[in-house]
């Protein structure tokens, strides 16, 4: 009897060991599949698996990687099959909208309904962008509800109320299916007669900037629209609009950092995910002369060292002359900027233009004026924004819902409560 029970004990000890070994063994026919976002949470132990930006990267091709440097523009009479052309063949990373897009709420929906479809079955979703800031520069379509200019809010000087008109702006970019937004503007007016920005900046010290700037910045981010705060490393000390000509402001470093740099530099305290760069020289601190855009010293050195920014450097729109002065070609103008620190350029008007910065963008990579571990660096940068905030290629609204959103009469009451603060 002893024996038996000897033999069965045996036995079972033997049914367990081979049990438990082949639940340790991996199964190596099962490769797991990566899923279009998974959580924030991240491992950081040595020898742990690729970061999942970087297993991304892994399987795009060349192409794929160029596309995401880019956020285009298009005029208003723009065939389906151009944009199509874009998406398919380009795979560029996003677009950048314009009311000539558009006249209505219902065709801004039907247009980035159509852009996220045909994106469908590339790796990375879409960025969908537009300027709105409120009052001046607004991309609002009619129905919806247009917040004043910064101004407003910085001379009434209530953060909070602040913030609400970033959730008032973020519900509505969210409705039409718009995930990027290319505010809120963080320069400081040092100079009052600047007419670019005398009523689109919240004030003239950096204090009201920085606070009501990141105000902005955190209602869009409750409404699920990243924040693009703009124009590094400020815009507000010149009288020279570098829409027409490149502005040298001729400042030196300590000004700059008591001064221009700190609503920046708070925002990026506070976690800005992109900001944008402007067309501008300080040649008492980088004595080339080149604008921002192209500048290591401001794009790497001041912008990444030592203000610590993980975000994407986004740049203003490269067709502005402040980009294209002098005798650089566009080509070498995109190549310069990349390699300085540049992250996605903006192409908002011309195919031209928008087909020579992809192509450039492809040949210095294939000719080695910039590396892969370049490329890599950026796409790492924008896989983790569109990570972050969850981007996808559908609205997450069906019209009706989105309507209701848009035209959420609490939209009309905060009009009213700003009109009522501006009375006191």
């Amino acid at each position: 009897m002893k024996k038996i029970i000897a033999v069965i004990v045996l036995l079972s000890t033997l049914v367990l060991l081979i049990s438990c070994q082949k639940l340790n063994q991996p199964d190596k026919d099962i490769q797991p599949e990566i899923p279009p976002f998974p959580s924030n949470e991240t491992d950081d132990e040595e020898g742990s698996e690729p970061a999942y930006e970087d297993k991304i990267i892994s399987n795009m091709t060349l192409d794929e990687k160029i596309g995401q440097l880019v956020i285009i523009g298009f005029p208003e009479d723009t065939k389906d099959q151009t944009l199509m052309s874009f998406i398919k063949d380009n795979k560029v990373g996003g677009f950048i909208l314009f009311k000539r897009n558009y006249n209505s709420f219902k065709k801004l929906y039907e247009l980035n309904s159509k852009l996220k479809d045909w994106n469908n079955g590339n790796p990375l979703p879409l960025f969908i962008s537009v300027d709105e800031e409120g009052g001046t520069v607004s991309r609002m379509p009619e129905d919806g509800t247009t917040i004043p200019d910064a101004k407003i809010f910085g001379s009434i000087n209530d953060t909070a109320l602040t913030e609400k008109s970033g959730r008032v702006v973020g519900k509505q970019l969210y409705a039409s299916g718009i995930n990027l937004n290319f505010a809120p503007v963080l320069d400081i007016l040092s100079i009052k007669d600047n007419e670019l920005l005398k009523v689109r900046a919240y004030g003239t010290d950096a204090d009201r900037v920085s606070n009501h700037g990141i105000s902005f910045i955190k209602g869009l981010a409750s409404e699920k629209i990243i924040a693009v705060a703009k124009h590094f490393p400020g815009h507000g000390n010149t009288k020279v609009d570098s829409h027409s000509k490149l502005p040298i402001i001729d400042i030196d470093r300590s000004l700059l950092e008591s001064r221009e740099l700190l609503p920046f530099k708070n925002a990026i305290e506070e976690g800005i995910d992109a900001i944008m760069i402007g067309h501008l020289a300080f040649p008492k601190i980088d004595e080339s002369g080149k604008p921002a855009t192209k500048s290591k010293v401001f794009l790497t050195d001041i912008l990444r060292n030592e203000l610590g920014f993980q975000g994407l450097a986004i740049t203003d729109e490269i067709e502005m002359y402040g980009f294209m002065e002098g005798d650089q070609s566009v080509e070498e103008s995109v190549i310069e900027s990349f390699n300085a620190g540049a992250d996605i350029f903006v192409i908002g008007h011309t195919k031209e233009v928008q087909d020579k910065v992809l192509k450039a963008l492809k040949e210095g990579a294939v000719n080695g004026l910039i590396s892969e571990e370049r490329i890599n660096e950026s796409l790492r940068r924008i896989i983790k924004v569109k990570k972050k905030y969850n981007i996808s290629d559908k609205i997450d609204l069906n019209y009706d819902d989105a309507y209701k959103l848009l035209t959420d009469e609490g939209n009309q009451q905060f009009l009213k409560e700003v009109k009522e603060r501006r009375k006191q």
